[in-house]
């Protein structure tokens, strides 16, 4: 592999150096903790401007419409709120980003799959709007800057043209500021029918990459750019995830990676990549990495970059100024 280095470029004043924060599901490890908060300082000096905060529902099955939320003691409103203060505390702005957990989820199925009919569509964006509702809510009361309605919903998408545009009108009506929806980087970007009711287009972009060497992954990633630029005709573009785990071939399928052997370096050219590629585009506004803990090790997921050469190719573009 041929050696390379960070060439980090400076990025716009308002472009999202975000990542997203996971709550780990411990008392006194999670949102709103004193171990949260050194993350928050540590992420704070690697130059991260914006900070995601994911609560969860949960949905017995993915032929079921009901979604069931409030119901976990280590993720409450209270500790939510106290992680929202200390982002805010530190300089930090964020994103409110509800998202949706099933069982099923552990056997391979995604957002994406859950699979309802006409009646069951209604129920489901019935008690779905109710729920993002509830953080659009505590979104406003809190000051976050943003707020994501949802994500990777393909199905949903597919089968109800119109009605994430309704989901973004109850938003508004409680929240003030800019909506994004999180379309799957396979297809759903594309197809989606309610971009207008949006303030920007949001990809989470875990588009395969070419190649090993930071020269092809970046040509791979400008390609992406080109694609997502015909859609985006203008409009502001972020990437609400994106994210590489830290092993071989990570980047040839970043959502389930063929090889658990480790390959750190590959992760960092990868970032590189995106940042070079992305850099390039004035419509693009920022990427909120997927991802890091309340508290390390978390759970040992490898898309971490904490102590990896990631990390450092992160805050060299985070904090680099022209």
């Amino acid at each position: 592999m041929p050696a390379w280095r960070s060439s980090p470029r400076p990025l716009p004043v308002d472009f999202h150096r975000g990542m997203n924060l996971a709550h780990l599901h411990r008392d006194g490890f999670g949102y709103g903790s004193a171990r949260s908060a050194a993350q928050v300082a540590r992420l704070r000096g690697l130059g991260v401007t914006h900070l995601a905060l994911n609560p969860f529902a949960y949905a017995p099955s993915l032929s079921s419409p009901d979604i069931r939320w409030g119901g976990d003691a280590t993720l409450t409103d209270e500790g939510l709120a106290a992680q929202i203060a200390q982002a805010h505390a530190a300089g930090m702005a964020t994103m409110m980003k509800p998202h949706l957990w099933s069982t099923a989820f552990l056997f391979g199925s995604g957002n994406g799959d859950i699979e309802l009919d006409a009646a069951g569509w209604r129920a489901w964006f019935e008690g779905y709007t109710a729920y993002v509702v509830h953080y659009a809510e505590m979104a406003e009361r809190c000051g976050c800057a943003a707020l994501c309605v949802g994500l990777e919903y393909t199905s949903a998408s597919r089968h109800n043209p119109g009605a994430w545009a309704e989901v973004a009108r109850a938003c508004r009506a409680v929240f003030r500021g800019p909506l994004v929806y999180a379309a799957n980087w396979y297809e759903e970007w594309e197809q989606f029918s309610d971009w207008s009711a949006f303030d920007f287009i949001g990809i989470d972009a875990y588009f395969p990459l070419a190649g090993r060497s930071l020269p092809e992954l970046t040509d791979t990633w400008r390609g992406h750019f080109d694609a997502i630029e015909k859609v985006a005709r203008g409009r502001p573009v972020i990437f609400p995830e994106a994210g590489y785990r830290a092993v071989q071939g990570g980047t040839d399928k970043p959502w389930a990676p063929d090889s658990d052997d480790p390959d750190a370096d590959l992760q960092a050219r990868a970032y590189e990549a995106l940042l070079l590629a992305g850099s390039e585009r004035a419509w693009f506004k920022g990427v909120y990495w997927w991802k890091w803990f309340t508290d390390l090790p978390g759970e040992g997921d490898p898309f971490v970059p904490a102590d990896l050469p990631a990390e450092a190719v992160l805050k060299g573009w985070y904090t680099s100024r022209g």
